[in-house]
């Protein structure tokens, strides 16, 4: 019988020469920042070298191995969180004993009665001689299992490394970044003074009331809530959450052919209010091959401004066009990028740089730094700014999303509608996500959430409970 597998010298992605030990027929938790390299480990090296593919590593023997990824939107008539459980039945049905079942995050956005389920689930299946090993942020999951795995220090490239592995008695004892954070409350603790703008202020005596409100398992009822708030609604799994989610967005949408997502509530108070809703989903950042986390927010777009003004690319005929991604570039072409420098940097160069190096390279550009500001304030200065949206974990492109609302000119009176913003989430990132969050309502803007995650719950203006 396996009783370990033996990872040596994993590359994938950000992983630098990762060597661990992964003990069988036990509660394994994997935990880290968003971007550490919990899942190019988990997913990208082992499950992939399981299904006897190549891999930058060598692994001893492995069991017969099944993965479950989160899904981010629900399927047929369920919720999401109906969806995930049903898939982790599911795939629970089919495993046998001595067998191997890697699982993400599988209580994201669950209140805490269903986590306590999905762990006792869990604990189960070990019993029953099935090796589990979950990628996960809850503290729940984290507590009782018995061996962890932390990746770090940080993020991107300054994370891919093993900072812990061992028992869940002495990574209590570690004091390591996700250790702290796990057995206390300081994830709660938001370090940012609250400075609404009068308008924020004055909106704050106004509210939304939606009436009549029936679709789906919600049940004719009224809800009402402040505007210039954060206001979550929680509750357990198929309580209705992200239903009322889409019935607030749809009774609020100005766009074309609006009348078609007015439904499931007879009428709605306050709406002259609110200038328009947004609704922040968790789908993949974009469908372009070429796109990155600066394409996405606009910060590409002002350094090929950069690059196209030197004396030199004006010199060797280079427009803006040539500093694009979605150019092919011949040799030609490319030994002309690499001969127009900005201080001494190339935009090959600047493509290689994290947020954080190139906000010191052009710190004398206004537009540039400011633009890099907004990534960094969501808490993604490590990132390169040439890295693929398709590589980034959910965490970290649930940020960028974020980092593209703050980098608009924000008009106010609008709503933004999240389901469940904190999955992916390290705790460490939730204080900043709050942050965000209070900085753009104090531009008198309204953010409503689905979330069950009790630090953010405490730190909410106002809750609905489903």
């Amino acid at each position: 019988m396996i009783t370990k597998i033996e990872i040596k010298n994993a590359t994938a992605n950000n992983l630098k020469n990762v060597t661990v030990s992964i003990p069988l027929h036990k509660l394994v938790v994997v935990v880290g920042k968003s971007g550490s390299g919990k899942s190019s480990l988990m997913y990208d090296v082992l499950y992939k070298a399981s299904q006897g593919h190549e891999v930058e590593a060598q692994i001893s023997k492995i069991p017969k191995t099944f993965a479950l990824a989160q899904k981010v939107k629900p399927v047929d008539k369920l919720s999401l969180g109906e969806t995930n459980m049903k898939r982790l039945h599911d795939i629970l049905s089919e495993i046998k004993k001595d067998e191997l079942l890697i699982v993400d995050e599988p209580c994201a956005g669950m209140a805490k009665t269903d986590r306590e389920h999905i762990l006792k689930i869990l604990k189960d299946t070990v019993n029953k001689g099935v090796s589990v090993i979950v990628v996960e942020h809850s503290k729940d999951i984290i507590a009782n299992s018995e061996y962890v795995i932390e990746f770090g220090p940080e993020s991107g490239a300054k994370g891919g490394e093993v900072i812990f592995q061992g028992s869940i008695g002495a990574f209590k004892k570690a004091k390591t970044m996700t250790s702290v954070y796990a057995f206390s409350d300081k994830a709660k603790d938001v370090n940012y003074e609250r400075k609404p703008s009068d308008r924020a202020k004055a909106m704050q005596k106004n509210s939304l009331t939606i009436r009549g409100i029936h679709k789906h398992n919600l049940k004719d009822f009224d809800v009402r809530f402040p505007l210039g708030s954060l206001v979550c609604v929680s509750g357990g799994i198929g309580t209705g959450k992200s239903t009322l989610l889409s019935i607030v967005y749809g009774a609020l949408f100005k766009g074309k052919n609006a009348w078609k997502m007015r439904e499931g509530f007879s009428s709605i108070e306050g709406k002259t209010h609110v200038r328009r809703s947004y609704f922040v989903d968790q789908t993949a950042l974009s469908s372009v091959v070429t796109s990155t986390p600066a394409t996405y927010v606009g910060i590409w777009d002002s350094i090929r401004d950069v690059f196209a003004r030197l004396p030199e690319s004006k010199k060797l005929r280079l427009s803006k066009s040539h500093f694009s991604f979605n150019t092919r570039l011949g040799k030609g072409d490319s030994d002309k990028l690499k001969k127009s420098l900005f201080k001494n940097k190339s935009i090959f160069d600047v493509l290689g740089m994290t947020v954080d190096e190139a906000v010191v390279l052009f710190k004398d550009n206004p537009l540039v730094t400011r633009k890099l500001g907004f990534l960094q304030e969501v808490g993604l200065g490590y990132l390169e700014l040439g890295q693929k949206s398709g590589t980034l974990s959910g965490g970290e492109a649930q940020r960028v999303r974020l980092a593209k609302i703050l980098s608009k000119k924000l008009g106010d009176r609008c709503i933004y509608i999240m389901d469940v913003p904190s999955r992916g989430l390290h705790l460490s990132n939730l204080p900043t996500l709050v942050q965000v969050f209070q900085k753009i309502i104090d531009k008198n803007n309204t953010i409503l959430i689905a979330e069950n995650r009790e630090e953010l719950l405490h730190n909410s203006d106002f809750v609905i409970q489903l």
